[in-house]
């Protein structure tokens, strides 16, 4: 009894070809059995091995790569707002009570903005395991419209590089490496004092080069494909003064993406072929963010970060019968930053936090950010 199996990505056919000869039922019950135990071995479509780079790693990317965005943008709208809503008090080193954020000399509604983020992320399922980075960098622009209202647009720049182990083989891990622009508008609105809202609507493209090895052969299989990605981003924030020069930092917020990848063909290392189809990933995400901030230091404003994030649209990853496949829907976030107030209408910050509670998964992050009021 002689058995082929050619292994493809999660959208190909397998094809299983037997040379067998039936003598009688026992014989046909055997057989019967090995195909049910091939079919549920590296030789199955649902296997994470035989799937495209894109695959298991789709939702990391979306969460990491644009919520991160989404927050870099929703600080830069807080902190246009902290110049157009009228301060409670202004203490010495110059931080807005209201606000919590640095205030300076207010007076221009302009104001161009740059940030950047760093996250490091690492999946240690053996089902889909990876690791890898994603760097993300904005620039924007915001006008102050009414003594309330900041509307404003950012451009933005994504690289993704993450070594993919799942789909690896014999040492040699697979790989998905991404980069693309982001264009999106937002408005922020000040509604009292101590409450604002804000709003994000975005466009990404992406282009993506997928590497993954054949589980039974070693061959490297190679691919490339563009991906279109909408969002959204909704969110109240607070600020409420507390004793000892103490200020609490509060933001609820909501976060939607989908993306759409093309179908592309896959190139084998021997000159097959291997046909993938186009592939929709979507991610919702709500989130509970406080800090914690100092205001008694001249020209600086240290915090603590806690912040809570919960799954509520998210796509599973498709495996095989007997692959355990994570599907925790909560995380929490730990880290401390720093706002800081340069001086002639210059502002800026630093923020590092760690993903925590996702089982097999851990993410750090960095992000940094400059304004300057026109």
């Amino acid at each position: 009894m002689l058995f082929f199996c050619h292994s493809h990505s999660k959208n190909h056919t397998f094809l299983y070809e037997s040379l067998f000869t039936i003598i009688d039922s026992d014989k046909l019950r055997r057989v019967t059995d090995l195909l049910v135990i091939l079919s549920n071995s590296s030789c199955s479509t649902n296997n994470t091995a035989n799937q495209a780079s894109t695959v298991a790693t789709a939702a990391t990317v979306l969460r990491t790569a644009s919520s991160q965005t989404s927050k870099l943008v929703a600080n830069r709208v807080g902190a246009a707002l902290s110049g157009a809503a009228p301060a409670v008090k202004v203490a010495s080193n110059g931080f807005s009570a209201s606000t919590g954020m640095v205030g300076g000399d207010m007076a221009g509604k302009l104001g161009v903005w740059a940030s950047g983020s760093w996250s490091g992320v690492e999946d240690s399922n053996s089902a889909t395991a990876y690791e890898g980075d994603i760097v993300t960098g904005l620039v924007g622009a915001d006008y102050q419209v009414t003594s309330s209202v900041v509307a404003g647009l950012f451009v933005g720049y994504e690289d993704v590089d993450i070594d993919t182990e799942y789909n690896g083989f014999n040492g040699q891990d697979g790989s998905l490496e991404g980069d693309g622009y982001t264009i999106a508008p937002y408005v922020g609105v000040q509604v009292t004092d101590m409450l604002s809202a804000d709003l994000t609507l975005g466009y990404s493209d992406i282009e993506y080069d997928t590497v993954r090895f054949d589980p039974n052969t070693g061959n490297r299989i190679t691919g490339s494909t563009d991906a279109e990605r909408y969002f959204v981003t909704a969110g109240v924030s607070g600020t409420q003064a507390l004793p000892y020069d103490f200020l609490a930092k509060i933001r609820g917020s909501f976060f939607y993406a989908t993306e759409d990848k093309d179908a592309f063909t896959e190139t084998e290392s021997n000159g097959t072929t291997i046909a993938v189809g186009d592939e929709t990933t979507e991610l919702g995400q709500i989130f509970l963010d406080t800090r914690w901030a100092y205001q008694s230091f001249e020209g600086a404003e240290p915090y603590a970060l806690i912040g809570l994030e919960y799954d509520i649209i998210k796509d599973d990853v498709t495996a095989a019968a007997g692959q355990s496949i994570a599907d925790d829907d909560f995380g929490a976030k730990f880290g401390a930053g720093v706002n800081v107030d340069l001086g002639n209408n210059i502002t800026g910050g630093f923020e590092a936090y760690t993903v925590e509670f996702r089982e097999d998964y851990d993410e750090y992050t960095a992000t940094a950010n400059l304004r300057v009021k026109f």
